[in-house]
């Protein structure tokens, strides 16, 4: 959340915040918020009133009991209803200060929708960076990348991923029949692929001293909310029904393992010695994909269950853009061993995520099969949006408790990653050639189609 002085200070700042991020302003009603935080704090004040009258009754008492007593009936008595006056003007007021979106970076572009993203780079195995005049919003460079596939060597009528990923061990229809549809098994090749993946980031990462996570991945609801999934993405979370948890707590799948991570250092003072803190986790996550039915159902592209390497730092305000920066050098580096082209996008105010977004950019890897970019990584600064829902601080070596920052990276979307190199290294044959960064593991030059 954001602080609310600043709102108070600032109003039109936060209209113009909400106009930039698209964000429904009946939901985010600042005007009504306005109204309901001064009535929450006259009925704050009276309370306040009250109180201090009951401390004085101690006084009463000594000399006219009875009176104490009435008075005191009476004080309850209003105090009662003050507090129930105070209950609901509070849960509407927070209701509306939920849906305020975090203040946005000086960086951030206006736009409502992907094609609104400007390019910041895109990168082509063996030719490197494209120009900067070459660059521009939306599918600008769509036209500057590879007709064939890089890495086969000849040309030859090219394949989707999601026609070849079957006889590969990207199998959906088996997966359907046991666990309906968007659900997949990965065998074979595909599942060596993947592992390599796995232990070619961790390796990189543990190397750069960033701390593994195992996580759990039921979380319950102060998680998703303190990290921003709730109330927005509410309808992208899977819940478990209460009956079958202990103590009849309702608790969630995770879409991502941030909410877990982050929730490790809810409600605690960390030391200005301790950031930033650097930490990753490699965790199965579900996402019910509510809204996009009929949106990429062949194939693993867009499934119910997937997983991932998620990076996350929480840090000092005045580190939050240096950590944006290293997931964002990460992100290359994976891609630029791996040999995939690729670009990067910073996300316009209408496509950037979720409400807690200060700053988001989005990697994409060119698929020449579909002839599409398709994201792969996030990488996002939510500044102290997060930290204040969780309540993360940091004592500075000089000065007050301060709120810590937190930021974010999809540092490698398991499934989609098995795409971009399916399709970028798919053979004339129907076979894949292992990249050389993932051959150690997979054992072998090539993945044969069954």
């Amino acid at each position: 959340m954001i602080d609310v002085k600043k709102i108070r200070a600032n109003p039109d700042y936060l209209r113009e915040t909400i106009r930039l991020r698209c964000v429904d302003p009946e939901r985010a009603n600042v005007d009504r918020w306005l109204k309901l935080d001064e009535e929450r704090r006259q009925l704050q004040a009276q309370i306040d009133d009250i109180n201090g009258q009951k401390k004085q009754l101690a006084k009463l008492g000594k000399t006219d009991p009875e009176a104490a007593r009435k008075r005191g009936q009476e004080l309850r008595e209003q105090g009662r209803e003050l507090e129930n006056k105070i209950g609901v003007v509070g849960a509407e007021w927070q209701g509306i200060l939920d849906w305020f979106p975090n203040n946005p970076h000086p960086d951030m572009p206006e736009g409502i929708d992907e094609s609104d993203n400007p390019e910041e780079k895109v990168w082509i195995p063996g030719s490197g960076y494209l120009p900067q005049e070459q660059l521009g919003k939306g599918d600008h460079s769509v036209v500057s990348m590879p007709t064939e596939v890089l890495h086969a060597g000849q040309q030859f009528k090219l394949q989707q991923h999601a026609d070849l990923g079957p006889k590969l061990g990207m199998e959906t229809f088996q997966a359907s029949q046991v666990s309906g549809s968007r659900f997949a098994y990965i065998r074979g090749g595909a599942a060596l692929m993947q592992f390599g993946l796995q232990q070619l980031l961790a390796g990189e990462l543990l190397r750069r001293g960033y701390e593994l996570l195992v996580p759990p991945l039921l979380v319950r609801e102060r998680s998703l909310y303190g990290t921003s999934h709730f109330p927005e993405g509410r309808d992208q979370v899977y819940a478990i029904h209460t009956e079958n948890v202990e103590d009849g707590a309702e608790l969630f799948l995770v879409g991502s393992s941030e909410p877990v991570n982050f929730s490790y250092f809810m409600d605690t003072m960390l030391s200005e010695g301790d950031l930033p803190i650097r930490m990753f986790a490699y965790t199965t996550c579900f996402r019910s994909e509510a809204g996009s039915w009929g949106k990429d159902v062949k194939g693993i592209k867009r499934v119910h269950q997937f997983d991932k390497i998620e990076m996350n730092s929480v840090c000092a305000p005045s580190q939050s853009e240096q950590m944006y920066e290293e997931f964002g050098e990460i992100n290359e580096w994976l891609l630029q061993i791996l040999e995939l082209p690729y670009r990067s996008v910073e996300k316009c105010g209408g496509d950037a995520g979720y409400l807690a977004s200060h700053r988001q950019r989005d990697f994409e890897v060119w698929l020449p099969g579909s002839r599409e970019f398709m994201e792969v990584m996030t990488d996002t600064n939510t500044t102290d949006y997060q930290a204040r829902r969780m309540n993360i601080r940091y004592k500075a070596k000089a000065g007050s408790p301060t709120y810590c920052h937190t930021v974010n990276d999809t540092g490698c979307a398991m499934g989609r990653m098995l795409i971009s190199i399916v399709e970028n290294y798919q053979q004339d044959d129907g076979s894949v050639k292992v990249p050389s960064a993932l051959r150690d593991v997979v054992g072998k030059d090539f993945i044969i189609p069954n």
